[in-house]
């Protein structure tokens, strides 16, 4: 498979930060699906019905991969709640729940099923209208009915500027991790490690109808010696979001990684195409219809035997609704 260079627009993803308001341009943030960094009630706000807001999608993610050297493998997710509840000015509380199945070799046959949570307390503050930041532990738990069970604790802090139509935010996490499988034998092979992610993103907001612009991110872990957990990866995302006809709002965005983990540091070359969309149905709702296909080529050292797939396509759709109460 050939290398590309790949120029393109997008939008800022879940792992991103997000657009925060300003005195002078908040008429400009144009708000999405999955703005889950973005700080929504600026200093100086203090009606009820700011202070206290509940934002969550709900619908079904379907991922399809198929792989050069191994049998298609497909995957659906039903979201039962990803948001945020806000309590006041400077705290709000994200939870999310969801239930997942995989399907994976020639008769599809489906594998057990995966549970996961996330409860996140979040404090805020506005410095002035020009500064913001907030603090936030995240705590994950995956459970999986043949046996694993993975715990994950982020610490994870974030500032946002602003500069009249320009925006710009880093964010950062540390995170504490722990497995833990059994079986009926009561065998147990616990593991623990850990890792870290940044990410800083710009933002223009060049008219109350298009904001445009790019992030970078980096992950990894912080002990290269386990060849079971080690990991890491980087990737650019540039990005447009507009809205348009009928009152939708649409994103097109291009994330262009590296990623590689294992003994040998194997892993992918990639390029994801994404094209978001919302259709506001009224103020409390909104319709959501998310398209992603991904690229993936895979890197190996010379020499070694590579035991994956290989270069795999990935697609990946995501539909429901995002309920603001």
């Amino acid at each position: 498979m050939k290398k590309t260079l790949v120029l393109s627009i997008g939008t800022l993803l879940l792992s991103s930060g997000a657009i925060a308001s300003q005195v002078d341009s908040s008429s400009y943030q144009i708000d999405m699906d999955g703005d889950i960094d973005t700080i929504q009630v600026r200093s100086g706000e203090s009606s009820s019905a700011s202070q206290r807001r509940t934002n969550f999608f709900t619908g079904l993610v379907y991922n399809e991969a198929v792989f050069d050297r191994a049998p298609k493998r497909s995957s659906y997710r039903f979201v039962y709640l990803d948001g945020s509840t806000r309590i006041n000015e400077n705290f709000r509380f994200r939870h999310v729940l969801s239930e997942s199945w995989v399907k994976e070799d020639k008769r599809e046959k489906t594998k057990d099923g995966r549970v996961s949570f996330t409860l996140a307390p979040r404090y805020e503050q506005w410095v002035n209208p020009n500064v913001s930041w907030f603090a936030e532990p995240v705590y994950i738990r995956q459970a999986e009915a043949q046996g694993t069970a993975t715990q994950e604790l982020k610490l994870k802090p974030g500032v946002q500027f602003t500069f009249g139509q320009h925006f710009i935010s880093t964010t950062g996490d540390y995170q504490f991790k722990w497995r833990e499988r059994y079986d009926r034998s009561v065998h147990r092979d616990s593991k623990n490690w850990q890792g870290y992610s940044a990410d800083v993103n710009y933002v223009y907001r060049y008219s109350p109808q298009v904001n445009f612009g790019a992030s970078v991110s980096y992950n990894g872990t912080t002990d290269h010696s386990d060849y079971e957990t080690r990991r890491k990866s980087y990737n650019v995302k540039p990005f447009v979001r507009f809205k348009h006809f009928y009152d939708i709002t649409t994103e097109m965005s291009t994330v262009i990684g590296h990623e590689e983990s294992g003994q040998h540091w194997n892993g992918y070359d990639y390029v994801k195409f994404n094209i978001n969309n919302n259709k506001r149905i009224n103020s409390n709702l909104r319709f959501v219809a998310n398209f992603q296909y991904g690229d993936n080529e895979r890197h190996s050292p010379a020499g070694v035997t590579d035991y994956s797939g290989g270069d795999k396509q990935e697609m990946q759709v995501r539909v429901g609704f995002n309920i603001t109460l």
